[in-house]
């Protein structure tokens, strides 16, 4: 309890901390901003980082579903969920050129 109430007051004085900056409109990212000033807001550029990892689209979790399923069919009912997995992560790398395929 004591933990979660000096991390609350942390928070509330990095909020007031941020608040009070001049901080340019035109910096040159969100996610460079918050990384060159981590060590100031530790707090709040997790919470940074954690928010703008989201992606604005869906597009790429539904090729994600859409390759799953092509991958999960009734002749394939049988594989593991672990073994799903594998063959996402492959077939992502290969995708992304991360795994040469004739190197496996």
């Amino acid at each position: 309890m004591l933990l979660e109430r000096s991390r609350e007051l942390l928070g509330h004085e990095e909020l007031a901390r941020y608040k009070a900056l001049n901080v340019p409109a035109n910096h040159k990212s969100l996610l460079a901003y918050w990384q060159d000033n981590s060590k100031d807001f530790i707090l709040l550029s997790n919470v940074a980082r954690r928010v703008l990892c989201i992606s604005a689209s869906s597009a790429q979790s539904e090729r994600d579903f859409s390759s799953v399923g092509r991958t999960v069919t009734d002749a394939r009912s049988s594989l593991s969920a672990r073994k799903d997995e594998e063959l996402e992560l492959i077939r992502w790398g290969c995708r992304a050129s991360v795994i040469d395929i004739d190197k496996l």
